[in-house]
């Protein structure tokens, strides 16, 4: 591959003046005691691209012609992020780790990894990288800019083109086909025409990819602030038929808008919610029993989810229907808040208002908003919401005399479903002679049971 002849820089007669950067204090820092030892040090990849567009951004990392060890030489603190591939952490005085990585070039691919030997300079570094806009680099010492494949002109012109010929670089690394999807929908950018043919015609290799990086750019997506351009764009370019073939059958419906409106009316913060709302699209969600419960829960174990993040999601799916709502005595809430476990209420409405969001539907916002005082207020009240908030417990049950075993559980179930209805009843004694009443209920049933039915011969 070679590299074009134009390059940018800050200094006088540029193309373009450099804009005021503003790294970290501590990154400046970590540049200057390379540059002082005589090293370069180039500021590289997302920082830069965000700085450029004005966004900020905490992760700064650096690349260098020192080699892994002169950095691990250079810093007390460092750690070994990935030194075969020449990466260094360094952890500087704010508690930052900064990634330290040598210059690189690439030697075989295979799609999913590569080999790569040390590099000379910065071109042929950036020369190795997927999207001209992720190929700039800044020098802090000098101010230079380093844009040898024209990645800020492509940010003006809100374009994203891949790095040299596109089919190359998508045959070295399947992810850039996600990575360019979400790129171009988190900064609004028009797929370049060649690297879009390129990308479609990847897109088959993206099964050969493990669920952590697929998952992995999910979740970047999901904690951008408009999830739904970059679905659009896996749904467009085949992308979700080949990791997520569930969803891709019902991006045709009219659900599908919908549910990218209510995941983009969702807090950026919170990708497991938006996760569990995009799984929403499989239908079957409020029926008993969930047709679309299986499905959803081979999405979750392609993905790999860990089993408490599996849980949550399969967990508000069976609850999100039915709902509260305005109508519901206050026993139906506590026995719905019961249902649903402690917490969960908070999520389960933070899903019903964003639908009412993505539909501008106001009455549906104002009856929800409605709703969820009662329902703060009954979590806030005096009345037993989770049964282990009764006033007996298993052992005062087991003191009636009656024999260890699921028996005991279920006369809590009994008691605390009285209690919901009626939190007067919350009294030890109360609930005694209740369990009283009740384990004699039962014996007198066995009781007949044992009577013969008195018919003749």
């Amino acid at each position: 591959m070679t590299t074009p002849d134009h390059v940018w820089s800050g200094s006088a007669g540029a193309s373009a003046p450099v804009p005021e950067l503003r790294p970290p204090a501590s990154f400046r820092v970590l540049a200057e005691r390379l540059e002082e030892y005589g090293y370069q040090a180039w500021a590289v990849g997302g920082a830069i691209r965000d700085r450029l567009l004005g966004i900020d951004r905490g992760d700064w990392d650096l690349a260098t012609d020192a080699r892994p060890e002169e950095v691990q030489h250079l810093f007390r603190r460092t750690i070994p992020l990935g030194i075969e591939h020449g990466t260094v952490g360094v952890l500087q005085e704010d508690g930052t780790v900064y990634e330290v990585t040598t210059f690189r070039r690439d030697i075989e691919t295979d799609g999913r990894h590569a080999v790569v030997e040390f590099a000379e300079t910065i071109e042929e570094d950036l020369a190795r990288r997927d999207f001209t806009i992720n190929a700039i680099a800044w020098r802090a010492a000098t101010g230079e800019l380093r844009d040898p494949w024209g990645g800020r002109d492509d940010l003006r012109a809100g374009v994203l083109r891949a790095v040299g010929e596109p089919a190359e670089r998508f045959a070295e690394d399947f992810l850039r086909v996600l990575r360019a999807l979400r790129f171009a929908g988190r900064y609004d950018l028009a797929i370049d025409p060649p690297t879009r043919e390129a990308l479609e015609l990847a897109v088959d290799g993206l099964r050969s990819l493990s669920a952590e990086r697929v998952r992995e750019e999910l979740e970047k997506i999901l904690t951008g602030p408009h999830p739904s351009a970059a679905l659009r764009l896996y749904r467009d370019t085949g992308a979700l038929r080949s990791w997520y073939p569930e969803l891709d059958a019902e991006a045709d419906s009219p659900a599908w808008e919908a549910t990218l409106a209510a995941i983009d009316a969702l807090h950026p913060g919170r990708a497991l919610l938006r996760l569990a709302r995009l799984l929403l699209l499989v239908p079957g969600a409020g029926e008993e029993p969930d047709p679309g419960e299986a499905t959803v829960e081979k999405v979750l174990d392609r993905l790999k989810l860990s089993n408490a993040d599996r849980r949550r999601v399969l967990h508000l799916r069976r609850h999100y229907l039915p709902f509260v709502n305005p109508l519901d005595s206050s026993a139906q809430i506590r026995e719905w808040l019961a249902e649903v476990g402690p917490s969960n209420e908070r999520d389960l409405f933070r899903l019903h208002f964003a639908a009412a969001r993505a539909a501008e539907d106001e009455e549906a916002g104002r009856a929800l908003a409605y709703v969820w005082r009662r329902v703060h207020e009954e979590r806030l009240g005096d009345a037993p919401i989770e049964r282990s908030e009764l006033a007996i417990d298993g052992i005062d049950l087991l003191e009636l005399g009656i024999d260890q075993g699921p028996i005991v559980g279920l006369l809590l179930d009994e008691l605390h479903a009285r209690v919901l209805e009626d939190p007067r009843l919350n009294e030890r004694g109360q609930l005694q002679d209740i369990a009283r009443e009740l384990i004699e209920l039962a014996s007198l049933e066995d009781a007949l049971g044992d009577v013969p039915d008195g018919g003749s011969g």
